[in-house]
């Protein structure tokens, strides 16, 4: 077994090639006139003579290949189509981790699935807003409303016998803060 640390990482493709020597890793140039001189027809001493290095660098660069390693830990349970299905999916702003496990029937967890929605840099999850979507002239009825309660001089009608109540049970117009969604920064919120 290699001590880890003569392992070094290759420029070539980004591979882990086990090191013995004490020396910097060869660059791309240098690699390039390694073959160049070799398909010239030198011999490994002359090249590495030339190059600067050593005979075993020259050896390794010209014949060792190397070797991809498996990436550790278990393998993922989404594939990449799948993956991408479920944030174009998550991107309309409907569902919840846990709806969109049932919908798209996938076999993952719900923190499978919240995981993968985190690391995606356009999606937040946050929380709705407390207002409904008023219109122009929704603002101006309900301005005019508000007015006519304050201008209002009937008894039976009185400020005395009207309640105003903020409790959660009576929210019937919109979302009551409680709710959150994966917010499409790409797009206004809801």
């Amino acid at each position: 077994m290699i001590p880890p640390s003569t392992h070094r990482r290759s420029r070539r493709a980004g591979l882990i090639v086990h090191l013995i020597g004490r020396g910097a890793p060869l660059t791309d140039i240098e690699l390039g006139r390694i073959q160049g001189l070799h398909e010239a027809g030198l011999g490994l001493r002359q090249i590495a003579r030339q190059v600067k290095r050593s005979v075993g660098g020259a050896h390794r660069a010209l014949f060792v290949i190397p070797t991809e390693h498996k990436t550790p830990g278990p393998a993922t349970s989404l594939s990449e189509r799948e993956a991408r299905y479920l944030v174009r999916t998550v991107a309309k702003g409907q569902l919840s981790a846990k709806q969109l496990k049932e919908e798209l029937k996938l076999s993952t967890s719900v923190r499978t699935i919240q995981r993968l929605l985190a690391g995606v840099d356009w999606l937040v999850y946050t929380k709705m807003g407390n207002t409904l979507p008023l219109s122009a002239e929704d603002k101006r009825a309900r301005e005019a409303w508000a007015w006519e309660m304050l201008m209002n001089k009937d008894p039976v009608r009185s400020w005395d016998s009207i309640i105003f109540s903020d409790e959660k049970k009576w929210n019937l117009d919109g979302p009551d803060g409680f709710q959150t969604y994966w917010r499409n920064l790409r797009r206004p919120s809801r």
